[in-house]
């Protein structure tokens, strides 16, 4: 049998095994709707249409006074104009909390506690406006002249020296790695688990007559790192489809190749963690023992991702970046935040992918090494240990 084929029938045993579990199956369902209910419940809650500011007037007001203001106003604000007939019922509205503010006479604007800037600045432009207009007029301009004076189409071009704009691709990076460190801790705990269950329950001493240890830890990674993708996966789009209709949180536009480049890193940067969480399991004979075995691999991957804040946002083309960028356990985090940022040529990015997977492939080599040492070895073994132990063949 080859070992392509062998490494396909235990993964396919593990997902049997873990899919089907109930755990997994609630679990994953509870997450997705949590998710949805987290984008559309405050969208529900929320306000629909646009807020309204109700302005009393008494005395009278330009042609087209309320027109000019509500287009001056944002779009999800919108006037509300009532007339009254004097200063008093005015102030009666104010006190009665159905009036944001009253205009007397187009000179005095009254509010009961600190105006709105946006209604204010909106009242002034209309009636300057006005006066500007009878101005003209007084001063023998006719009607044609003044529109003709009015109608102004000057447009500023904007230009921005300050370089590409890259809070959108920076936003998805640090969403990824944020996926990469929550996948990797709780797929760590499942790969834990599993290769201790096994261990304890002897049943690895059955598979690895039939396979070499590292098709074995191969098969259980690659299955393990499935799941784990389709769990996310799952989340991620319900949760973008949710708010796709909701439209509670506005999403930040991301270049493709950023997006591209922070999936790959993802992918590798996982499984090079996986491969180590499960030798951590083959190390311990107990779930206590397990979780302090895996302390060094818990420092490791929180390093990995203060590395972004502590050399990228500092400084993103510096020497320590740059190292930290062909380093396997912190490549994953380190290389989307400054591809992100514009502050990484495409050779180095290359260079970085292609080290990161070695460095995964690598590692599941390894770790099949210290888990052929450990694996029937029983009770709890040291990682130095392990290394010196005779493999199993």
């Amino acid at each position: 049998m080859t070992p392509m084929r062998t490494i396909g029938l235990i993964a396919g045993r593990e997902l049997r095994e873990r899919v089907l579990k109930r755990g997994y199956l609630i679990g994953t369902v509870v997450t997705v709707l949590i998710v949805v209910a987290a984008v559309v419940v405050p969208s529900l809650l929320s306000n629909d249409g646009p807020d309204e500011v109700a302005l009393v007037v008494v005395g009278a007001v330009p042609d087209g006074f309320a027109a000019q203001v509500d287009a001056a106003l944002t779009d999800d604000t919108e006037l509300q104009l009532s007339e009254l007939e004097d200063r008093g019922a005015g102030l009666e509205a104010l006190e009665a909390d159905e009036a944001d503010a009253l205009l007397v006479d187009g000179r005095e604007l009254v509010t009961d506690g600190p105006p709105n800037a946006a209604l204010r600045t909106a009242i002034e432009g209309a009636l300057q406006l006005d006066e500007i207009v009878r101005n003209l007029e007084a001063a023998g301009a006719d009607a044609q002249d003044v529109a003709a004076a009015l109608n102004v189409t000057t447009v500023l071009e904007s230009t921005d020296i300050g370089g590409q704009d890259t809070s959108g691709g920076f936003a998805i990076a640090s969403l990824l790695t944020v996926l990469l460190l929550i996948g990797v801790q709780l797929s760590g705990a499942t790969l834990l688990a599993g290769a201790m269950e096994e261990k304890s329950g002897r049943v690895v001493e059955v598979l690895v007559s039939t396979a070499r240890p590292w098709q074995l830890l191969t098969a259980k990674v690659a299955a393990t790192s499935l799941m784990s993708f389709v769990q996310i996966g799952l989340i991620v789009a319900a949760g973008l489809i949710a708010n796709r209709y909701a439209q509670t949180v506005p999403l930040p536009e991301a270049a493709g190749s950023v997006v591209a480049i922070s999936a790959v890193m993802l992918i590798a940067g996982f499984l090079f963690y996986a491969a180590l969480f499960t030798v951590a399991g083959t190390l311990a004979s107990t779930l206590e023992d397990a979780q302090q075995t895996a302390g060094p691999l818990y420092l490791l991957l929180f390093a990995g991702y203060g590395a972004v804040f502590l050399a990228v946002f500092p400084n993103p083309s510096g020497i320590v970046a740059q190292v930290l960028s062909y380093l396997p356990p912190t490549a994953p985090f380190v290389v989307p935040a400054r591809v992100a940022l514009g502050e990484i040529a495409p050779v180095q990015v290359a260079i970085a992918i292609a080290v990161t997977l070695v460095g995964a492939v690598a590692m599941l080599r390894l770790a099949g090494r210290i888990y052929a040492s450990s694996v029937l070895a029983g009770g709890k073994l040291t990682w130095r240990a392990a290394l010196k132990a005779e493999p199993v063949r």
